[in-house]
């Protein structure tokens, strides 16, 4: 699901300035300066970690972290996401909106595909009807919803001509939508919203973007080789439109999962980053740079609310408010996270004012560890449910070594505190993600980190319905609360609309929340301009490059 990019400066060449000199009297003869030698080009080349494999990289398809920060690396939309909550231009050089806000035009730059054809209006228009495909529905479809016709194209209720997308020209497309969204040109930075190639892809069908050679690149760099489960290699694309100002020539991204191998590696010399570190490891670490950012992602159990148990909302709420999270932070995970008692995250998201962040106005919903509390409504909810004890749960987590104790700490928790029992299921990532989206859990150790800098980041995801509703959480008075807000003119009356609708989501805990994540990690010293952001994609390496590590 969260360190601006730094645009870097071409690297000044050493010149060699020839020495003469001369006498009083008669001229003397010129002296020959010394041999400069010629100093060693570094190799422009990092190392880091992926984690692990992904599920999908066909960008209309993505929705986790690890695929939208290779999109980032690989691919450009119509604008790029410039950290910090900002985007910048990408294809598109310029572009504006209409006064009422409900209609954005883009004018596309120079720019070409890696087999030399140009990227056009009519790529960006493909790709988007892509995501909007009845046949195949995606998870992150309902980012176009905001488009006229969008919605209704995609539920089999209009036909394609009637989408709000219009390709004026080669150079040109234009959006139109339902109604003003303020951040539509953060939208459009989204792999939902990239172009494709229709020549390319209905060529290679099937395979599109599964391997190397079936990935076309618009983007800063190109996937050289793809070994599966274990690494894949990025190089320069010489095509992309701005490659003078890509400094690195190959980054290797090996896909490691435990955390620990990841730190001796990095300790060796294998990695020039973490992707974080905990306590232990960061009084250990002796080499680079110790930095801290907030990744922006509220982490939280995702409640079946179809399971027979879990259906009860009280039941969902005595499982969250067992919970000691400050010990478990303290004591398990041993994080700088701060725990959440609430679900918008609470520094990156703004309130009304653009400034003040949204969670200073309400911190929290709930006491943390509130054991009698919840055993108070674990009894009321097996009242509901005609039941005299609860059965047997499960809780399915990632099946690194980390993951794993994060929940058995969980489940010693919910056995101590309500006498509950939860079996623990772990699966690889890809097999949790899959098995949230087609809600075949029953309880899901899970996470969201915000796409772009407003509260329906988070809360729109929880409507009837919705590609990311991985609880199956349905509330007409939720949804009613979501559409208004969307449709609300008024800044200040549409965020009192998103305040009740989160107010109601945590009445209602389809979601119980655990902590804001909060990171420390480690990058070598010579890894200038590494950057790592709350918005999506976390790592930025594009116009990262090596300096000094030959010393």
């Amino acid at each position: 699901m969260k360190k601006s990019l730094v645009l870097v400066l071409a690297m000044l060449l050493i010149l060699s300035v020839a020495l003469s000199a001369c006498g009083p009297k008669a001229p003397e003869a010129p002296v020959t300066p010394a041999p400069v030698a010629e100093q060693p080009k570094e190799a422009q080349e990092l190392t880091i970690d992926l984690f692990q494999e992904t599920s999908t990289l066909d960008p209309q398809g993505m929705s986790s972290q690890g695929e939208i920060q290779i999109y980032n690396w690989t691919m450009e939309g119509l604008t790029r996401s410039a950290g910090g909550g900002t985007v910048k231009p990408g294809i598109a050089e310029k572009y504006e909106s209409s006064p009422d806000g409900k209609v954005w035009t883009f004018h596309l730059r120079d720019a070409k595909w890696f087999d030399g054809t140009p990227v056009v209006a009519a790529d960006f228009k493909y790709g988007a009807m892509r995501a909007l495909d009845p046949k195949t529905p995606r998870d992150y479809t309902y980012f176009l919803y905001d488009i006229v016709g969008a919605e209704e194209y995609s539920s089999g209720k209009a036909t394609a001509e009637q989408v709000g997308i219009k390709v004026i020209d080669e150079k040109t497309i234009e959006y139109t939508l339902k109604q003003p969204v303020t951040y539509f040109d953060y939208l459009v930075s989204f792999p939902t919203y990239a172009p494709v190639q229709q020549a390319f892809a209905e060529k290679v069908g099937d395979k599109f973007n599964t391997e190397a050679e079936f990935f076309l690149t618009n983007g800063p760099f190109k996937i050289d080789s793809w070994q599966h489960e274990a690494e894949m290699v990025f190089v320069k694309n010489p095509t992309y439109w701005d490659a003078a100002s890509i400094k690195l020539d190959k980054v290797t991204g090996l896909m490691i999962t435990e955390d620990a191998t990841m730190f001796n590696m990095y300790e060796a010399g294998e990695l020039d980053h973490t992707i974080s570190l905990d306590a232990d490891q960061k009084a250990a670490l002796t080499k680079g740079e110790v930095k801290k950012y907030s990744d922006g992602s509220v982490w939280f159990f995702d409640f079946n609310t179809t399971h027979p148990i879990l259906k009860n909302k009280n039941i969902r709420k005595a499982l969250t408010y067992a919970i000691d999270r400050q010990s478990f932070i303290d004591n398990v995970a041993r994080q700088p996270w701060v725990a959440a008692t609430a679900y918008v995250q609470p520094d990156l998201i703004p309130d009304v004012d653009g400034k003040t962040p949204w969670r200073n106005a309400k911190p929290g919903y709930f006491k943390d560890n509130d054991v009698e509390t919840a055993k108070t409504l674990l009894a009321q909810g097996m009242k509901e449910l005609g039941i005299t004890a609860i059965p047997k749960l499960k809780i399915m987590c990632n099946d690194q070594a980390t993951a794993q104790t994060y929940a058995q700490a969980f489940q010693e928790m919910w056995k101590k505190n309500l006498g509950v029992e939860v079996e623990i299921e772990a699966v690889p990532s890809a097999v949790r993600i899959d098995r949230q989206q087609k809600h075949d859990f029953v309880i899901s150790l899970a996470g969201w980190g915000p796409d772009y800098p407003d509260p329906m980041t988070d809360l729109d995801l929880y409507v009837t319905g919705g590609g990311n509703n991985d609880p199956a959480y349905s509330n007409p008075e939720y949804d009613a609360l979501i559409k208004a807000a969307k449709a609300e003119g008024d800044k200040v009356k549409k965020f009192a609309l998103m305040r009740q609708a989160e107010d109601l989501l945590m009445e209602d805990m389809p979601i119980g929340p655990l902590y804001w994540r909060y990171r420390n990690y480690a990058v070598r010293e010579y890894v200038k301009g590494f950057e790592r952001d709350g918005f999506s994609p976390d790592i930025q390496f594009i116009y990262a490059w090596i300096e000094g590590k030959t010393k």
